[in-house]
């Protein structure tokens, strides 16, 4: 497969996808350990599941804004030390920055949390932190997309209203500071209806009750937000290939389907290793059947709470030559890290700079090394 480059014309690929989201704005268990949002919310008045919508036809499904099949995705780990000095020293990062289409944050880091509940897996990574560097307003300027992971059926919620009212007030506090949100992943909704973390009640959804509710959640943003983008993240094997296919399926029925997806892998699922040699390849042609850009996370999925730098990085690149051996480079290349937590309680490995020291196993040296693999 070629190594990821940015085409060789006037505009780079990013540019393109920002002049593509604004052309749309006018017209228009492994799971990731992170802790609830908001710490403690008002219960919802309506804890009932949003009614179910007529069933369309296939073809009745609306038609998503464009979403371009080749990206690359960073996300740093919500806690990693040296978060804010991706802003404050971008001259350490810029070969892995252009190659980068897609800027993530978990909601965790942009989120409004009160005093007396603040988030502790996210060490000093607050909302504050990044108005402070200038950071949603230096993505605008260096022409990467923001996504923000967020919630769209999780136990705290459930009926997707709370979630919706996080995921605005996150997408809110991004955009007034000078950054435009384009995509949003929801972490998990299919898991999100059936799986609560202990000490907590799950919503105990069927299958075509978190989609029904999931739904909703997507035409609720789209509604408010016409130039944002929907996507998907679910985990495997937690949730085999047919179950994932059945949801997808459930998601079309409902009129709606994620505007590109995203496999959360866990490799040692039950303490056995899935066959991802078989299903890999099932995945990337039923996605690519129903016309969803298909994408993987690459983590160190082998190892959640890896003790070094070093750990992370071998471990995640063991995950890049699995998959390239298997179906080459994903349409989404997604690397992403929620490790931890560690000691201190933070999720913060891997450190993120710099990306040109043979002697740090950086997450921006994980970004150029793993793509290199690609063009092997």
């Amino acid at each position: 497969m070629n190594r990821y480059k940015a085409p060789h014309c006037m505009f780079p690929l990013r540019i393109i996808i920002f002049l593509a989201l604004s052309v749309a704005a006018c017209n228009i268990p492994q799971m990731v350990l992170e802790t609830p949002i908001p710490t403690n919310p008002p219960k919802p008045t309506d804890t009932t599941i949003p009614p179910p919508t007529p069933k369309p036809t296939r073809t009745s499904i609306p038609t998503s804004t464009p979403v371009p099949s080749e990206l690359v995705w960073f996300g740093p780990n919500m806690g990693s030390r040296d978060f804010p000095e991706l802003f404050t020293k971008p001259e350490q990062w810029s070969e892995a920055r252009s190659l980068i289409d897609v800027f993530k944050f978990h909601t965790q880091d942009v989120y409004d949390y009160p005093i007396d509940h603040p988030c502790t897996i996210c060490g000093d990574n607050t909302l504050n932190a990044f108005i402070d560097v200038q950071a949603f307003q230096k993505l605008t300027e260096w022409g990467l997309t923001v996504d923000i992971d967020v919630g769209a059926v999780k136990e705290w919620g459930c009926t997707g209203k709370e979630e919706f009212r996080v995921a605005k007030t996150a997408i809110d506090n991004v955009q007034r500071n000078g950054g435009t949100v384009s995509f949003l992943s929801m972490d998990e909704p299919y898991m999100g209806g059936e799986y609560a973390p202990p000490g907590s009640k799950p919503c105990g959804y069927s299958m075509e009750q978190s989609a029904n509710v999931t739904s909703w959640f997507i035409r609720r943003v789209n509604t408010t937000y016409p130039h944002i983008i929907v996507g998907d993240i679910e985990p495997y094997p937690y949730f085999s290939v047919s179950e994932l296919e059945q949801w997808i399926s459930a998601l079309e029925a409902n009129g709606t389907k994620p505007a590109f997806f995203h496999l959360d892998v866990n490799m040692l699922e039950g303490g056995k290793r899935p066959d991802v040699e078989t299903d890999l390849p099932k995945l990337k042609q039923f996605f690519r059947d129903h016309q969803i850009p298909f994408g993987i996370i690459f983590t160190s999925n082998v190892n959640f709470n890896p003790a070094s730098d070093r750990a992370y990085f071998d471990g995640t690149m063991d995950w890049i030559h699995t998959v390239n051996n298997i179906i080459g480079k994903p349409q989404q290349v997604v690397f992403n890290s929620w490790s931890g937590p560690r000691p201190n309680g933070v999720h913060e490995i891997p450190l993120n700079l710099p990306e040109n020291d043979p002697n740090s196993y950086s997450h921006t040296r994980l970004i150029l090394e793993g793509l290199k693999v690609f063009d092997q």
